[in-house]
């Protein structure tokens, strides 16, 4: 209680314009989920890797601030946000976590930044994923859905609703890998991207790409390497009521020490408002490629109900299809699953 009053009084003693020049924001997204043989991501390479239980799940609950202030320069201010995910169920060890968070200025020729931050692969998906945050998220089926540390950012103005973004990133001496088919990261550019987005009232289109690292875990074995992917992203909003999109990725994972392998992720999504509070809302998944013998299908049907001006509830219902069949292992995987989701969210 001492504490809560405590801050009421510092904030009280503030000035105002302190005040104003700050915006606390939120989003609380709690669900309850069932799955069953549903995958948890893209590199499924284990039976233990598919889901089955019953979860109170936080999706990205957060917390934040971010604001703006003008410099004692002409056309220059200084740009900063903290966002930190929230453990609102407690399943976490901690109860917060880096979200996109910097410090920079904005400039006459576009905002530079430094941070950790989306990457501008992530950032490309725009409002496509119908349903973003939830236990089917796109991320089932996409590699590339990656929020990169110690980010140094430029983001142009917008030219008619044209956007570029360029990302770079130092590996800061990380070892990937193991052993013999290991590598230290210690460049100022281990990861980059680079991307252009075009947003306006009917038209949403990105096109990104990114070359980074990465390790994963096959059957048991680590393995570090480099990451490229080439993403493309279509959304219209046909009417006030109807949305259509489509993301297609091309991704490539290339071993120390091991063969590249190719993968090709895809995204068709759709809505429609039935009214100003009800909408219906349907998506399909896949992620292929040949060189893992790796194949991931996964069907959503869903709905949303606008509650209040800042609070939605909504359901789901996904089905899938997980084939993981290399040549050699005895581990394989073919199993279809669902998975179950009723919640809500609320902003402020």
């Amino acid at each position: 209680m001492k504490k809560h009053l405590l801050a009421m009084a510092v904030a009280a003693a503030m000035p105002v314009s302190a005040l104003a020049a700050s915006t606390f924001y939120g989003k609380i997204n709690l669900s309850v989920d069932k799955t069953s043989d549903y995958p948890e991501g893209p590199l499924v390479f284990d039976a233990d890797d598919l889901s089955d239980a019953w979860f109170v799940s936080s999706n990205s609950s957060r917390l934040g601030v971010r604001g703006e202030e003008g410099l004692d320069f002409n056309n220059l201010s200084v740009i900063y946000q903290y966002e930190a995910g929230y453990d609102v169920d407690g399943d976490s060890g901690s109860t917060f976590s880096t979200r996109n968070s910097f410090l920079g200025l904005n400039t006459v020729a576009g905002k530079f930044f430094a941070g950790r931050f989306d990457s501008v692969v992530k950032d490309a998906e725009g409002w496509v994923d119908q349903f973003n945050e939830t236990v089917a998220d796109m991320e089932v089926v996409f590699i590339s859905q990656n929020r990169n540390n110690n980010t140094l950012n430029w983001e142009s103005p917008d030219f008619g609703g044209v956007v570029i973004r360029a990302q770079i990133a130092p590996g800061e001496g990380e070892q990937i890998g193991v052993g013999a088919n290991s590598e230290t990261k210690d460049g100022l550019t281990d990861t980059w991207g680079l991307s252009a987005t075009l947003d306006n009232d009917a038209i949403y289109a990105a096109l990104a790409y990114e070359s980074a690292y990465d390790e994963i875990s096959v059957l048991g074995a680590t393995l570090g390497g480099d990451r490229d992917a080439l993403r493309g992203t279509f959304g219209v909003k046909a009417t006030d009521s109807v949305q259509l999109g489509i993301i297609a990725e091309k991704a490539a994972f290339d071993p120390i020490g091991d063969d590249e392998a190719d993968l090709m992720s895809y995204l068709l999504s759709g809505r429609v408002g039935l009214n100003d509070r009800l909408g219906v809302k349907a998506q399909a998944g896949i992620l292929d490629s040949s060189d893992l013998d790796l194949d991931i299908q996964v069907l959503t049907l869903g709905a949303d109900y606008k509650l209040g001006s800042q609070t939605t509830a909504y359901g789901l219902l996904s089905a899938s299809n997980t084939d993981f069949d290399p040549v050699g292992s005895v581990n394989d995987v073919d199993e279809s699953g669902t998975a179950f989701s009723v919640g809500m969210v609320h902003k402020f």
